[in-house]
Parts: C-alpha cells; structure tokens; sequence
C-alpha cells in the first residue's frame, strides 16, 4: 500500500461482531482482496487498524479502506490471530478472565461496633499483644463469612461448580 498515480475509491468494508463470553470475532468482508493486499497494526494505545487496497482496472484506479478499532483493556493482545477465508476476513480477538468485584454495604450499627473504647494493644515486657474483645470478634467473623461468600461466588463463576 503506497502512493500510486490514478483515482481512489475508499470504501466501508462490512463488518459483523460475534460476541462470546472470552472471545470476540470480527468478521470483515473482503471480497476481492487478496492476504498480501491487506495490513493488520496494533498500536501502543490498543488500536487495531485493518487496511488494504487493490487495483480495480489496467492500475489506473484503486479500491481501499482503512477501519480502527479501539481495543478493550481486557483484551489479550498477543493472541489476537485473523484468517482470510472466502473474502471473509476474521480477526479471532480474546479476551482475559473477568474479575469479579464485589462490594459489601455494612449498617452503621455494624460499623460503629468496631469503634474501640480503649487502646487494643499493650506492652508487655517488650513485647506487644492484641487485646481482643467480644465486638472484634464479631466483626472478624462477619468479616470471614463475606470473603467465604465471595470465595465460593468466584469458584461458581469460574468453574461452574
């Protein structure tokens, strides 16, 4: 693809998306284009640019496009593989395993409970110790239970057990 004398058509390939929970396929049709007519790049801001052009007649004019995508964050790039079949052009993008995120509301009374009345460690001969009390326990427990949750959330999402 380069400078060459003669008039340009550019043009808007069709494009079709085929979404899957950890891949993405973007099938292109380019009827006509030949694998050595087109460019795939891969910028430093995750940009994928997909472009080519052919001659139409006698090199006098020019058929071309040029498409840009911006790639999500949980992509993996390196992976990223395409295959022109048919003049059907399929760019197979996939994706990395979704975190799951979860957040926990705890009621102000649960919230206020951990506010201790006095200091929680002393020293002892040099050595510091934690004093614990019955409300610290408590918030320690409900604590554990919630990471138990999420824990067994992640592994049903994940593995589907």
């Amino acid at each position: 693809m380069g400078n060459k004398a003669g008039l340009y058509i550019d043009s808007e390939p069709y494009c079709m998306w085929h979404r899957k929970e950890d891949t993405d396929i973007l099938d292109i049709d380019l009827n006509g284009f030949k694998g050595e007519q087109l460019k795939l790049r891969i910028d430093n801001a995750r940009i994928l640019t997909i472009s080519g052009e052919r001659s139409l007649d006698d090199n006098n004019k020019w058929s071309r496009f040029c498409k840009q995508i911006k790639l999500a964050e949980n992509i993996k790039v390196n992976d990223i593989s395409f295959e022109l079949n048919g003049g059907i052009l399929s760019i197979v993008i996939p994706k990395k395993p979704e975190i799951l995120s979860m957040s926990i509301s705890l009621a102000p009374q649960v919230l206020q409970m951990g506010q201790p009345e006095m200091t929680t460690t002393t020293e002892n001969a040099g050595v510091w110790r934690l004093e614990i009390d019955k409300n610290m326990v408590v918030e320690v427990g409900v604590v554990l239970v919630f990471l138990l949750l999420w824990f067994g959330v992640c592994m049903k999402c994940l593995y589907g057990k």
